[in-house]
């Protein structure tokens, strides 16, 4: 950007100048003010257009993310986006690499590119790989050598892929031959039965041999992770009303947010530690049991009266949140379905029985309202109750 200061007062000269590009053309003696004021308005548009370019390189870096990530790679749009970027992209052979998110400053001409998670593609001239590669935070990832935008997604695809290898073994990995997986030798129900009998050890050594399969290549890393992600779930749904606030498994679900699989490892071990230590001292509380049991009955006696889970665990004296967690593992229903279904069967029994009117039935079963009892009864027997009188009314007269 070019400010002309002159002594030549020409017009004619002047527009030359101005022709070829000057910004401004000033007259010697300049005035200070008249110097300040134009080389603000340079300023000015110095910043506007790099701004632009700004703006130009933000949207490019968007438009290579969804070449990147894209799935439909034949459609129309994704093939005139690639074709739109070949002149912004690298004019030759290039390589990706994926790992986190670098805290060094990268070499010049590096293009850099979130991917999903905690993980970034890094893609660089072919000549510069060397020089990139040791400034990258482990796991690592390489791809192989590709040319031009459109082959972005598979450079990608590549590398997570060893990046991915890279997470269980601890060292730098580079293109994989085709994979052949077989299935994961662990269930999910299976760790959560472990995690039900307090043996939070052998999860941990179960987890750790699948991940080692992985490390061979002979699972399918994300197979791994989905298995972690439904342990962690699942721990999460039955034993929610057990845990404090900020002891949820939930940060176990997301395994490639963890540096590497050791201490992903390391880290689940020591939750399960604190967890397997609780539930054992609970479950093995024979008076624990026993306030269950005497909870069931009370309850079996006092179905048809009001009641409440907070009035049952007081009357056995127990905490809340354990009365519940203890009432499932003891009945396998909660409290409210263990209750549904007595007041339910007692209904069909009055139905059967006796020429009482429904809203009354309702009353005696220990409904409170009668579209609940309606809703709920034909949930859980598949009729109403005036069906379910009918259906019976033949086999009553038998029985007469």
């Amino acid at each position: 950007m070019v400010l002309v200061i002159s002594g030549y007062d020409d017009f004619s000269y002047a527009v030359e100048m101005l022709r070829s590009g000057a910004f401004d053309y000033l007259l010697k003696p300049v005035e200070r003010e008249r110097l300040f004021e134009a080389l603000e308005k340079l300023e000015g548009q110095y910043r506007q257009k790099q701004d632009q370019r700004k703006e130009q390189g933000q949207r490019l870096l968007r438009t290579l993310r969804h070449l990147m990530l894209e799935q439909d790679t034949g459609s129309p749009e994704w093939r005139e986006q690639a074709q739109r970027c070949r002149d912004s992209f690298f004019p030759g052979p290039y390589v990706g690499f994926c790992a986190g998110d670098c805290p060094r400053p990268l070499p010049e001409g590096v293009l850099r590119l979130h991917a999903v998670g905690m993980v970034f593609l890094y893609a660089v001239p072919q000549g510069a790989a060397e020089e990139l590669a040791p400034l990258l935070p482990a796991p690592v990832g390489r791809s192989g050598v590709y040319a031009g935008p459109e082959s972005l997604h598979l450079c990608y695809r590549q590398a997570r892929a060893a990046w991915q290898r890279s997470f269980f073994t601890g060292e730098p990995c580079g293109e994989l031959p085709p994979p052949a997986f077989r299935p994961l030798s662990v269930t999910v129900e299976q760790l959560a039965g472990l995690a039900g009998l307090s043996r939070g050890q052998e999860i941990v050594q179960l987890l750790s041999g699948e991940g080692a399969r992985a490390a061979r290549g002979e699972v399918d890393p994300e197979e791994v992770a989905g298995l972690c992600a439904s342990f962690a779930q699942r721990l999460g749904k039955d034993y929610s009303q057990f845990m404090g606030e900020g002891e949820e498994p939930r940060r176990f679900a997301a395994l490639w947010d963890f540096p590497d699989w050791a201490q992903y490892l390391d880290a689940l071990g020591q939750w399960l530690d604190g967890f397997c230590g609780r539930t054992a001292q609970e479950f093995a509380d024979y008076e624990n049991k026993q306030k269950i049991r005497q909870a069931a009955q009370y309850i079996q006696q006092h179905f048809t009266e009001p009641l409440s889970m907070t009035v049952v665990s007081n009357h056995v004296s127990m905490n809340y949140s354990l009365f519940s967690l203890l009432f499932k593992q003891y009945t396998g229903v909660n409290f409210s379905g263990y209750l549904q279904e007595l007041r339910v069967n007692e209904a069909k029994r009055l139905l059967e029985e006796t020429d009482w009117r429904v809203n009354e039935i309702c009353r005696r079963a220990g409904f409170s309202d009668d579209k609940h009892f309606l809703k709920v009864f034909k949930a859980a027997v598949g009729f109403s109750p005036t069906e379910y009188r009918r259906a019976k009314a033949p086999a009553r007269r038998d029985g007469e």
